[in-house]
């Protein structure tokens, strides 16, 4: 596989788990659970596209 599909795929997963993060009615040890995955799979690589950007913020219905 190429590096930048690699990195591509990383991204998509990156994005899907802080999506499920986000739903509101998701435990808040879950939340975490996922939010230490995301810091694992971004720490396991070097992303070389700087053309985007990742924001947590609480969601309202919490």
């Amino acid at each position: 596989m190429g590096s930048e599909f690699e990195e591509v795929v990383r991204l998509e997963r990156v994005e899907l788990i802080a999506r499920l993060a986000s739903i509101g009615a998701i435990k808040e040890k879950d939340r975490e659970i996922a939010l230490n995955i995301i810091a694992e799979i971004a720490g396991d690589s070097v992303i070389k596209s700087k053309d985007f950007s990742i924001i947590f913020t609480p969601s309202s219905g919490n």
